[in-house]
């Protein structure tokens, strides 16, 4: 089972990597998600999960009365967002923050993270007033893609055990419309919408492999290796991975921008 500790220790070891090219290729989404919320009169807006903070500077200027906040489970992550804004090491299930106090929490491909969605969502409600705004993006379907397939080969023909701690515990449900709907609307939001939208990243080999060694399953199981069967799984990697086509690096398919209303606690 993969534990809130887990997911903490592993974004510790790859902040530095996840704050760069990727970092900024999923804020495009989550300026997406947040541009759906009214924020112009809010006066407190919180980014649950926010990472290196690529999202705050966007909130303060669509919500320009707001206090902002960017709340991690990682200090790591929160030393690289901006210092402009307020910080707070926090876990969505166990939020410091008293009842009602927010007007808009924007969390980008962070439910799936959660060991206890429902707990989560319940807490987020809980920190927003009635009628306050919600919105989230979740992965949902992947198109095939050709140099994840030869990088998983590669490490399984080196024998690479299983990956010691699944980031995306709650992924099934946050992969799924409906169930993720449900799910939202179980604790406590009304006004549930939620659109496919495409998604499409690119890199070229070298890239790919510098961001796939650190961030991600198969980093994971590759850092089970021993050091010399690890070097000659990379090298194998590196050779055929430079094999390929330009188009067999884009990662595409579908995911999830979900927009929510706070509801009566009554």
């Amino acid at each position: 089972m993969t534990t809130t500790r887990a997911i903490r220790d592993n974004y510790s070891r790859v902040a530095t990597a996840y704050d760069g090219v990727w970092a900024d290729t999923l804020a495009l989404h989550a300026k997406a998600v947040a541009d759906r919320l009214p924020l112009t009169d809010a006066r407190r807006v919180a980014e649950l999960g926010c990472g290196p903070g690529r999202l705050l500077p966007h909130l303060a200027d669509r919500a320009p009365q707001a206090t902002v906040i960017g709340a991690d489970l990682t200090e790591a992550m929160l030393q690289r967002a901006p210092a402009a804004y307020g910080r707070v090491v926090a876990d969505v299930q166990a939020l410091p923050f008293a009842d009602g106090v927010l007007d808009a929490v924007v969390m980008p491909f962070v439910l799936f993270h959660l060991p206890d969605l429902p707990l989560g969502l319940s807490e987020v409600r809980r920190v927003l007033r009635t009628g306050g705004s919600f919105a989230a993006v979740t992965w949902s379907t992947h198109d095939p893609h050709p140099a994840y397939d030869v990088w998983v080969r590669v490490i399984e023909d080196f024998g690479a055990p299983p990956d010691p701690s699944p980031q995306m515990p709650s992924g099934a449900v946050t992969a799924d419309p409906e169930a993720l709907g449900q799910a939202v609307r179980t604790a406590g939001f009304g006004e549930v919408r939620i659109t496919p939208e495409p998604f499409r990243h690119q890199s070229g080999w070298q890239q790919f492999i510098e961001h796939s060694k650190v961030v991600g399953s198969m980093a994971r199981r590759l850092e089970l290796l021993a050091p010399e069967r690890r070097t000659a799984c990379l090298t194998v990697a590196a050779r055929e991975l430079s094999q390929l086509d330009a188009e067999d690096f884009v990662e595409s398919g579908n995911i999830l921008y979900t927009t929510a209303v706070a509801g009566s606690n009554e």
